[in-house]
């Protein structure tokens, strides 16, 4: 019985990971190919913002105005929008990839903001599916087990979709989302960023910029740290990979550390050494559900020297560099959130606010 809640478990865990996987793969791979397909086929043009839509919900999208090589003038309005509306000041100058399909669609050519967001999707996903295909055998369970799962997403996917009488056209769809003739920007509904932010808006984003200031220090802090972690668990993976050597050892038994509901079980395992020593230690990776039971064989990779202490148990090179990779990969996102923080709230320099009044005016 124990062994068919085991199994169970570790499927349903199995099962958790491909999906999460796809979600990442699939969400992180549309991102990266939307943003490849505009720098292959947008247009280029260098365009003057001339003030932001709101988008509602109180986000910003910038309005810029260029010119194509047929000497005409439109106005297109961001693809993206922010609550904020710095850097959106009127009469800043912009590389522009305007859309093939659409005029009044563009976005900054030099952003590179979506390829970072495919990015953070596609590692994770990368990530899931390899510890999913190599943490966990793939049994009849984990068949059975996908199987409830693709039943219960049909049966929940089909509560939710639209009563075929209720779904919008597609030139309804297109409209509501400011789409094709529909996107046409009014020049009514622009505002100039300064005046947004003279106003309570920006009186508000000011505050909120003020704090998002002070947790920059914070941030960095937080990156540091991992930083060090990942660099003390990097050394120390390079070591046991270089002069390690490796033997093979056995679950003994599983321990129990955390708090009653979010406990972790790590296995305790023995093997021997060389010199034909028998030696216990604790793995370094807990979960929950556990990932081994008593009596499983595992490989253990030690240094001589302190078997105790340095040893590990062998999941192969890529699970082995997992954690401090993330580890890193985390430190770099949260150093990237710092100089974005510090970068969008600095001062203002009184030669940048003459130099946008005298764009504007002109």
């Amino acid at each position: 019985m124990f062994d068919l809640f085991f199994e169970s478990m570790h499927a349903y865990n199995q099962i958790g990971l491909f999906i999460g996987a796809l979600v990442c793969l699939g969400l992180g791979g549309l991102i990266l190919g939307n943003s490849l397909y505009w720098r292959l086929h947008a247009l280029r043009a260098s365009g003057t913002i001339i003030g932001v839509v709101s988008r509602g919900g109180g986000t910003y999208s910038a309005v810029y105005r260029y010119s194509l090589p047929d000497g005409q003038t439109h106005l297109a309005k961001s693809n993206s929008g922010s609550s904020s509306v710095r850097g959106k000041e009127t009469g800043r100058v912009v590389p522009l990839m305007i859309s093939a399909h659409n005029p009044t669609e563009a976005q900054e050519a030099n952003s590179h903001l979506f390829d970072l967001i495919g990015l953070v999707l596609i590692v994770p996903g990368v990530w899931l599916g390899y510890t999913a295909l190599t943490a966990y055998p793939i049994t009849p369970m984990t068949w059975i087990m996908a199987g409830a799962l693709l039943i219960y997403l049909a049966e929940r996917g089909h509560r939710i979709l639209i009563p075929k009488g209720q779904r919008l056209s597609i030139e309804e769809w297109r409209n509501q989302h400011g789409l094709g003739d529909a996107g046409a920007i009014d020049v009514k509904d622009i505002k100039r960023a300064e005046d947004i932010l003279s106003s309570e808006v920006g009186e508000a984003e000011q505050r909120q910029l003020q704090s998002s200031r002070k947790a920059a220090p914070l941030v960095g802090v937080f990156a540091l740290i991992l930083i060090c972690a990942g660099i003390f668990q990097s050394m120390r993976i390079a070591k046991l990979e270089a002069m390690g050597l490796r033997a093979q050892g056995e679950v003994v038994r599983l321990k129990e550390e955390g708090s009653s509901g979010h406990a972790s079980y790590y296995a305790i395992v023995r093997y021997r050494t060389n010199d034909n020593e028998s030696v216990e230690f604790k793995d370094d990776v807990g979960s929950n559900p556990p990932g081994h039971r008593p009596g499983d064989r595992v490989t253990v990779l030690y240094l001589a020297d302190n078997p105790r202490k340095e040893a590990i148990v062998d999941r192969g090179i890529w699970w082995n560099w997992g954690i401090p990779g993330i580890l890193i990969l985390v430190a770099a996102f949260l150093l990237w959130l710092m100089v974005a923080i510090l970068r969008t709230t600095r001062p203002e320099k009184p030669s940048d606010l003459l130099a946008r009044k005298s764009g504007a005016e002109a």
